[in-house]
This record gives structure tokens, C-alpha cells and sequence, in this order.
């Protein structure tokens, strides 16, 4: 931690003359005036991070500064002149001009974007020139009035990005729980950033289990959770005292309770991939009691619907209701806002968490006769033609797959992601997370939409072997229970029970990583495909297939191939496994079609 603060504390301090400062600006500002050109969410409340701003401010601010503010409002807005501004904000105090920066919202309305910009630049410039000799109070006073003017933009503040290191220095002179959860809040707003995961993985490594003590209330371990969610840490991993404290949480939080809180603590509970009983039926109580509420919306309940997903929970019934509550939102929203909505309840990567939930529990969504895709597929259209997938193709390339697994092939939405360039260009780039989710849907288009390469070879060339029933499966694939089984086989050909010539590993779809097993028979020479299913590719019920493994099925079975499944969950010895294995492969295909139909 202290290597970081040192190199933070060493950056070049900025000029002290304001006209090179002013000159510099407009070059290597903070901001451009396209970012405030149609930004209108800075400074509305309502919203569950403002909510956590208002609780830290007003529980954790020290407020024993008792004078107003030292200087006149009317001296600086309406601006007289932007060149002097930045001499008349050098003559405040470090306190004033932390104040200085609320009054710089009313200003906003009043005034031309780019005015404003040079504005909040000259503001965040003169900050960092102060960040080295402030204090505890000075930098959380600014932090605190910065959120106020740019609660969704505080984290690209250069003087957001300067006083954290100090803030984390100054604090183990002279640590108490009020500055602890502060630096904590603001932490949490660096997401997707390096330096602040890191920084808050040090911080809390060396502090947190002081701070977390039975007498840290919900809302502040709510915000912690939150702020480590956000900065993708994994803190049960390290910390038994969060592990179980939020357990706690969840379990012990009311069927009346706040709702968006609940959310918060499940998502931390998702990323630190923490599975538990008591959790899923928290979720399950919650959300009967809540299905009706409005104050659960559809982003919401499509995190608690993503929990029971991560677990792979088998219980129709609250499927069901996470469906339909779902979609009961989702109408609504149209119905309210139109299909063109940019709505925080319907965001595109709600819509993909919904579906993901959908795909990985194997559900047929179609089965639901309330849930109109075509509608659905029309909403998701209309988003990325008004760009809300521009910059997150992965989103789109996620709700296409989950779709496909779902049994719901969009063709029109997977030719669309191929239409707009911008989504093209993002797809080219070679990036881990996104990379296979790709390469499957791609994978699965060449198998079920060969008309569609025109469109598709701008992202790759066509492969010529998605499908390939005897494509031998890499070592990495070969899961212990499909050794199990070709154990069992051979026993059985060497006892010439079973008529084999051949046992082999395949992976006949290319880039779905589910391998299985390839069985010649002697004699006729016919040849059948054996899934092996195993407590990871089933639900909690141990006999139904997650949805990839339904996928698989169901491309095997448009491919003519003879197959069959068997479940080792159910089967414990090797004689049980054994004779299940006779009846499987000995049963006729007509026979075993019927049975299943």
C-alpha cells in the first residue's frame, strides 16, 4: 500500500502561475464539454449510491467547523470572467474552496457547457495542488462536495485520484471508525480501475477486521459490501469475519425490509461466489413476500433470480415466479417509458443477468406463455440502435448465447450485432472474458445459420468443423465422472456383456466445453454419443441438465446423432452404474425416442 501512496505522493506538482495552468487546461483538462453535452444525471438524488453518500455525510463528516463559509458567492457565479476564476479560487482557503464547489452546481444551469467544463477543471486542478499539505477533514470536505456536484464522474477527478493515497497515509496516524468507513465509501466509487482495487484490498486487509466489530450497523456493512463489490474484491476468501457477517445480513434481513439493500448484500454474496441454504431461502421468502412490491424492480429481482441461478437451484415454482415477475416488469416499463427507454431498471445488462439467469437453468422460456420475445427481441433492438450496446458488446454477445440456450435462436438480433460497426470493431478485440462466450455463439450461428457467414466472417472465417462427432476432446476436458463411465465400459467389453469396439473422448461442438463419449459397437459398426451428467453440469434436483448441456443435446439431436445420458448422481457403486450403463446403450433408439416423448 504505502509503495502506491509514495508514487502517488510524488507526481509533479502543477505551476504555480494560473495563466500557463489556464493554457495547460484546455489541452490536458480533466473533462471535455462533450462529456456535460447531454450528461443530466449529476446531482439528482434517489438512487442507491446517493443514498449511501447521504448516510456517510451525514454520520461521518465531523462537523465541528462552525463558521458559514469566508467568502462572497456572488465574487465567483454568475462567472465575470473564466480567465481570473482560477487566481480568485487560489486565494481560498482549502475549506472554501471545498465549499466553493457546491455552490458550482447552481452555476451549471446557468451557464454554457464549455464555461462549466473549464470550470469544474479549474476546480479539480486546484484541488490536487492542494491534496499534499491537507488534512484529513480538508480531503474528505472535498471528496464530500465533489460527489455532490459529480456524484457519477467523481472518480475521474485527478484530485479523486491524488487524495486517496493521501487519505489511506494520513489515516494510520490517527485511525477511528468514522474516517474508516469514509475512505471505504469513496474507494468503493473507483471501480474498474487497478490502482483502486488495490488500494482498497490493502486497506482492508490491514484494517478491516479491526472496523467490522458486532457494532458496525447494516447500513454501513451494506456500504462496505457494496464499495468491495464494486472494486471486485473477494473478501470472504480472506476474512471469516465478513464471510459470516454477511451471511448474517442476508439471513436476518426482513420480508419488509428495504429491497435494494437486500440486492446489494446478494451481489457482494454472488462475486464472493459464496453458496448457501440459508441464503436461498432468505431469497425465496423475500421474494414471495416482495413480487408485488414496486420498489422491487426488474433490475432487482433479476440479481436475486442470478443467485439461484449461480446455485443452480431446481424449484419451478420460484422460477416461475422470477419469470413472470420479471416480465410484469419489464412491460411495464415499456408500457410506461416506450421501447427506446433508458431507464436504470431496464438497463441492457439487467435484460442479459435476466437471461443468463434463464440459460443456465435450462428454462424454455417460450414455455411461458406470458413472455412475449418478439417483444422482448424488439426492446433489446431498439437499445442498440440508440447505442446503449456501443460500448458493451459483450452484453449483447451474452444475451444472444443465453437466448440460443434458452431455444430461442434470434436471428434478427445476432444479424444486428453484426450490422453495427462500432459492435464489430469491439468483437475483433481479443479479450479473455469475452472471447469464448464469442466463439460459442459463432460457433453455434455456423452450425444453425450457414446463410449468416456473409455477415460472420467479418469477425472470423468460417471454421468448417463447429460440428464434428469425432473430434477427439482435449485432456483438460475430461472430467473424472467420463472416466468413471469408460472404466465401467470397458469392464463390461472385457465381460462381453457389452458388443464394443471403440470407447473414446469427443467434443463434437466446437467451443462448447462439455466433452462426452464416443461408443463404436462391434459388428454393425453403429456409433452413439454418451453425455455423462455430473453434479456440475446438473441442477440441485441432481437429474435435470443445466442449460448447456441442454444446448448440446438439442444440437446433437438436429444432427441425427443416436444419443443417450446417464446420471452417475444417481448411481454410487459400479455394479449400479454398470447395469444402468447395459440398459442405456442396449435399449433401441425407437424404444428410448418413445419413452422420452
Amino acid at each position: 500500500m504505502f509503495r502506491l501512496i509514495r508514487i502517488f505522493s510524488a507526481s509533479t506538482p502543477i505551476a504555480s502561475k494560473w495563466p500557463l495552468a489556464n493554457n495547460l487546461l484546455a489541452r490536458y483538462g480533466t473533462f471535455i464539454p462533450r462529456e456535460f453535452q447531454y450528461e443530466t444525471s449529476d446531482g439528482e438524488s434517489g438512487t442507491l449510491m446517493h443514498r449511501f453518500s447521504r448516510h456517510v455525510s451525514l454520520t461521518k463528516r465531523d462537523y465541528t467547523d462552525k463558521t458559514k463559509y469566508g467568502f462572497k458567492v456572488s465574487n465567483f457565479y454568475p462567472l465575470p470572467d473564466v480567465n481570473s476564476y482560477g487566481q480568485q479560487i487560489r486565494d481560498l482557503t482549502t475549506i472554501d474552496l471545498a465549499k466553493l464547489i457546491t455552490f458550482t452546481t447552481d452555476f451549471r444551469s446557468k451557464t454554457d457547457v464549455r464555461s462549466y467544463t473549464e470550470i469544474v477543471n479549474a476546480l479539480d486542478e486546484e484541488c490536487v495542488r492542494r491534496v499534499q499539505a491537507a488534512t484529513v477533514y480538508e480531503l474528505l470536505e472535498m471528496l464530500h462536495c465533489f460527489m455532490y456536484l459529480l456524484p457519477n464522474k467523481i472518480a475521474q477527478l485527478k484530485s479523486y485520484q491524488s487524495a486517496m493515497p493521501k487519505l489511506i497515509q494520513l489515516f494510520g496516524a490517527a485511525e477511528n471508525e468514522r474516517d474508516f468507513m469514509s475512505i471505504v465509501f469513496f474507494l468503493g466509487l473507483w471501480k474498474r480501475n487497478k490502482t483502486g482495487t488495490i488500494l482498497m484490498k490493502e486497506f482492508l486487509q490491514q484494517y478491516l477486521d479491526r472496523y467490522l466489530t458486532p457494532e458496525l450497523n447494516r447500513m454501513d456493512f451494506v456500504i462496505l459490501a457494496n464499495a468491495t463489490y464494486k472494486t471486485s474484491l473477494r473478501m470472504a476468501d480472506e476474512s471469516d469475519t465478513f464471510k459470516s457477517r454477511l451471511i448474517k445480513e442476508i439471513v436476518e434481513f426482513g420480508d419488509e425490509d428495504d429491497s435494494a439493500l437486500l440486492v446489494t448484500l446478494i451481489k457482494c454474496a454472488r462475486m464472493n461466489r459464496l453458496s448457501s441454504e440459508k441464503i436461498v431461502e432468505k431469497v425465496h421468502s423475500f421474494t414471495e413476500s416482495n413480487i408485488d412490491s414496486k420498489e422491487l424492480d426488474f433490475r432487482g429481482l433479476s440479481h436475486l433470480f442470478a443467485y439461484i441461478a449461480d446455485n443452480r437451484i431446481k424449484h419451478d415454482t420460484l422460477t416461475g415466479l422470477f419469470i413472470e415477475g420479471c416480465w410484469n416488469r419489464f412491460e411495464t416499463e415499456v408500457r410506461t417509458n416506450g421501447f427506446e427507454t433508458q431507464s436504470q431498471s431496464c438497463r441492457p445488462k439487467d435484460i442479459a443477468t435476466f437471461l443468463w439467469s434463464c440459460a443456465t437453468l435450462g428454462v424454455p422460456i417460450e414455455t411461458y406463455p406470458a413472455v412475449k420475445l418478439n417483444q422482448l427481441e424488439k426492446a433489446i433492438r431498439l437499445k442498440v440502435d440508440a447505442g446503449e450496446y456501443r460500448y458493451n458488446s459483450d452484453l449483447l454477445v451474452d444475451t444472444l448465447l443465453s437466448l440460443w440456450i434458452c431455444d430461442r435462436k434470434s436471428i434478427a438480433l445476432f444479424r444486428l450485432l453484426f450490422k453495427d460497426k462500432a459492435l464489430v470493431q469491439n468483437l475483433r478485440k481479443e479479450r479473455t472474458k469475452l472471447e469464448s462466450r464469442k466463439e460459442l455463439l459463432l460457433t453455434c450461428a455456423e452450425i444453425d445459420l450457414p446463410d449468416a457467414w456473409d455477415m460472420i466472417k467479418m469477425v472470423r472465417k468460417p471454421s468448417g468443423d463447429a460440428f464434428a462427432f469425432d473430434r477427439a476432446a482435449p485432456e483438460y476436458l475430461v472430467r473424472p465422472g467420463l472416466k468413471k463411465v469408460v472404466e465401467c465400459l470397458h469392464r463390461l467389453k472385457e465381460a462381453k456383456q457389452l458388443s464394443i469396439a471403440r470407447v473414446s473422448f469427443n467434443a463434437p461442438v466446437k467451443h462448447l466445453n462439455i466433452a462426452g463419449i464416443l461408443v463404436q459397437f462391434a459388428g454393425n459398426g453403429e456409433v452413439k454419443n454418451l453425455d455423462v451428467l455430473d453434479e456440475k453440469h446438473c441442477l440441485s434436483d441432481r437429474e435435470s441438465p443445466v442449460g448447456l448441456m441442454k444446448l448440446k443435446a438439442r444440437i446433437l439431436e438436429d444432427k441425427g446423432i443416436d444419443q443417450a445420458m446417464v446420471n452417475i448422481c444417481k448411481y454410487d457403486t459400479p455394479d449400479a452404474l454398470e447395469e444402468e450403463l447395459k440398459r442405456i446403450l442396449l435399449e433401441p433408439k425407437e424404444q428410448r425416442e418413445q419413452r422420452l416423448a
